[in-house]
């Protein structure tokens, strides 16, 4: 889905907790039904400088502040096809006190 999704966004990522913002900001012919009750999606764009084979996800959360790190991980080829990618990872409901950073990795 990392073309079939789309956010107008640029290098950075947002964080959406309901339908409404959900149906407001992200376009494309993928729209599945998300149980926001229950999660969150984090979703952004990353431009990359050679084509991608696949992105991997890690969500970590720190046992000590209950803060949370996405490690999104763009696996590269050598194509010439530098694309702008959406990526997005659905994760546990964040509570009112927890905190999300997102690191990007390009291998």
């Amino acid at each position: 889905t990392k073309y079939q999704m789309d956010i107008d966004l640029s290098q950075t990522f947002t964080i959406i907790k309901n339908q409404t913002d959900y149906n407001a900001l992200v376009t494309g012919s993928c729209q599945p039904n998300i149980d926001f009750a229950n999660y969150d999606l984090v979703i952004g764009k990353q431009a990359l400088g050679n084509g991608n084979t696949s992105i991997d996800y890690e969500l970590i959360e720190d046992c000590e502040t209950g803060n949370q790190t996405l490690k999104v991980t763009f696996n590269q080829n050598e194509t010439t096809v530098a694309p702008n990618l959406t990526y997005h990872a659905l994760i546990p409901k964040l509570k009112d006190d927890q905190q999300l950073q997102v690191e990007i990795i390009t291998k």
